[in-house]
This record gives structure tokens, sequence and C-alpha cells, in this order.
């Protein structure tokens, strides 16, 4: 239960800095994008916001079945061949983002 109160917290502060960016973010909007007017950095953010946020909700509910099916045999299920090629992969392109991330930083 607390990963799922986690992941909601995740979406929830992603759909406050993005969407409803005018409420978190009081200005100046000179270098924001859609700037420098208010509504203009408002409806820019809610744009770019909107499809990132249905990409992270369909993201996390296709970990959530990986995990699911990655879990079976604690159940006494069979865990289907696949499961674990993809979570390997999905640990590897993990892996690259966060360094290219970190990188990106330096």
């Amino acid at each position: 239960m607390r990963c799922r109160s986690s992941w909601a917290a995740l979406f929830v502060l992603a759909v406050a800095r993005g969407a409803l960016y005018g409420f978190v973010d009081q200005g100046p909007y000179d270098t924001s994008w859609g700037g420098p007017s208010r509504a203009g950095a408002w409806l820019v953010h809610f744009a770019a916001a909107t499809p990132a946020g249905c990409a992270a909700l369909a993201a996390m509910y296709g970990i959530a079945g990986l995990q699911r099916r990655m879990a079976a045999p604690l159940r006494g299920e069979r865990r289907v061949r696949w499961a674990l090629p993809t979570a390997l992969v999905c640990a590897l392109a993990g892996t690259l983002f966060v360094i290219a991330f970190v990188r990106q930083l330096l």
C-alpha cells in the first residue's frame, strides 16, 4: 500500500508542477516556457504536462503489471517467460537514464 501512495504523490507533484504551473510559480515569467506573460506560461506548461502526465500514468500502470508478473512465484503461480527479460531491459533503461541525467548536471 505504501508504494501506491508514493506513486500517487509523485503523480500529484507532476501535475502540480506542470498543469497547475500558474498556482505553483508566482513569476516572473520572462524566461519560462510561453513567457513573459503568466497566461502564456501556464498554457504552454499545461499543454506539455498533459500528454506527459498521461504517458507517466501509462508507464506506472505497465510497471505495476510487470511487478505483478515478476512476483507470481511468491504467490505460487508460474512467471510468464517475458517478465524477466522485460524487467532487465527496464532496469538497464532506467540506469542509462540516471547516468545521462547526472552527466547533464555536471
